[in-house]
């Protein structure tokens, strides 16, 4: 490829993940584009005027066409309108911790998500199949207020399989762990479900330290659950600690990535690293398999993009213009060594219904999420 090639990157902040922007960079750059990078920061990812002013100048300052993404959710179909009317090839990635209601198929926009509603929604459907009935949630204030638990409660088909909830306070109580333990108890139930990120994971850690509630019921999490604090004490006090999503960093179905990122950087690749990547990845193909690089032949070949990729075939929805990938339960297992692993046990195959079911559907007159922008906080 001709390295007079132009890339914007637009990336986010985030003070509880302060690496967010430079392992999605490392991502993507690990695909040895020979092209031009010019990035630009937008915040904590929140305000989507922001995000068309940055495009713009992208756009006519540099004449870039090409433009990838890590975005927030609220208010996206603006972004995804404004570049798509003008001649913008945008390929966006995103975590999924919100539901996208009414986000038809924008042309040239393509997102690839991490999919955290969608490991939801696929846990709710394993919990009806396995015919738990006392389900309980634990989770942050902040956490609460996005698309998790609706992804899990779509997936019950209008049964209330929640035994009730336990949210700690914005300012939690000097005796919080007790105060957790006692709520969850109280409800009795035979799993817990528990979403937890950034400070709010850390403080969580500290109060299952106290309270060795997750040693009493199965505990079933999405991945920014957990933290070195929770591998400690799964160490000390193994217990029946399961992940739901759609990669783990030690993934041994994906060895080749993880060893290319540790050959390059010394570190094991994280969740942005690998949305980073993959997005690298979708561009790298469709630069060298389409007809010329201007962005209506760069779309054609994204509509039939079709390559293998760290989590399985990469190729967007036609309907969604998004990425459909399968969804596992991961096992935490501790080796002779006392070294952590996570262990698939279970296989959601995805045909991407549920977020083809979301995108038809009339958003809600208020969606919850502080900031819009899952991790930004």
């Amino acid at each position: 490829m001709d390295n007079d090639i132009k890339i914007g990157v637009l990336i986010p902040k985030s003070k509880q993940y302060p690496t967010i922007d430079k392992d999605f960079m490392r991502g993507l750059k690990l695909n040895n584009l020979n092209a031009k990078f010019f990035v630009e920061s937008i915040g904590i990812g929140a305000d989507e005027k922001m995000i068309i002013d940055k495009i713009q100048k992208l756009n006519f300052q540099e004449d870039i066409s090409i433009i990838i993404g890590f975005f927030g959710h609220k208010n996206m179909s603006e972004v995804y309108n404004y570049t798509s009317k003008n001649d913008i090839l945008l390929l966006a990635a995103d975590l999924g911790a919100t539901l996208p209601y009414e986000t038809p198929a924008y042309k040239g926009v393509y997102i690839n998500s991490f999919g955290l509603a969608e490991s939801c929604y696929h846990l709710g459907r394993y919990f009806t199949s396995k015919k738990y009935e006392k389900i309980a949630t634990s989770t942050s204030f902040y956490d609460s207020g996005y698309g998790l638990l609706s992804a899990i409660e779509y997936a019950f088909n209008k049964q209330d399989n929640f035994s009730g909830h336990y949210i700690t306070p914005f300012q939690p109580r000097e005796d919080e762990a007790l105060y957790m333990s006692k709520i969850i108890n109280e409800q009795k139930p035979e799993v817990v479900f528990a979403f937890y990120s950034g400070l709010y994971a850390e403080e969580n850690a500290d109060f299952i330290s106290q309270n060795k509630i997750a040693q009493q019921y199965p505990f079933y999490v999405t991945p920014f659950f957990i933290n070195d604090k929770i591998l400690d004490e799964y160490k000390n006090n193994q217990n029946d600690l399961y992940v739901v999503s759609s990669w783990m960093q030690n993934d041994t179905d994906t060895s080749e990535f993880n060893e290319l990122y540790q050959n390059s950087y010394s570190e094991n690749p994280t969740y942005f690293a690998i949305l980073g990547y993959e997005n690298g990845l979708i561009l790298k193909n469709i630069m060298l398999n389409a007809k010329n690089l201007s962005v209506k032949s760069l779309i054609e070949e994204t509509d039939h993009l079709h390559i293998e990729g760290p989590r399985g075939i990469i190729k967007f929805d036609k309907d969604t213009n998004r990425t459909t990938f399968n969804h596992y339960i991961y096992e935490l297992n501790v080796n002779s060594l006392n070294n952590i692993s996570f262990r698939k046990i279970e296989t959601f195959v995805n045909d991407g219904h549920f977020i083809k079911a979301l995108s038809s559907l009339k958003k809600p007159d208020h969606q919850s999420g502080w900031h819009n922008a899952y991790l930004c906080h």
